[in-house]
This record gives C-alpha cells, structure tokens and sequence, in this order.
C-alpha cells in the first residue's frame, strides 16, 4: 500500500511541478493570458492542498 500511495504522491507532485513550468512560460509571454494564469496557478493550489492534505495520513 505504501508503494501506490508514493507513486501517486510523486505523480501529484509532477503535475504541481508541469503546471508551475506552464505559469513560468505564461508569465513570460509579451501578453500574458490573465485567465489561464488564474486558472493554472488555481489547479495549482487544488494540487498542493491534496499533497498536503494526504500527507498526513
């Protein structure tokens, strides 16, 4: 059990770290999209609540 719950920790942490890079490459866009920057860092934050949540389990 301890085996699926790291995989499926590292794969949340993978995508918390996709999302970060795709709010970098947005942020640096001579016109920014404001909503798909809300909406990334957004999902984002929902990751890091799952992390942080599960981790304590």
């Amino acid at each position: 059990m301890a085996m699926l719950r790291n995989a499926l920790f590292s794969i949340v942490r993978q995508e918390e770290r996709q999302l970060e890079d795709q709010i970098a490459a947005e942020q640096k866009r001579p016109a920014p999209d404001l909503a798909r920057l809300s909406a990334l860092r957004q999902e984002a934050r929902s990751l890091r609540r799952e992390l942080e949540i599960y981790a304590d389990r």
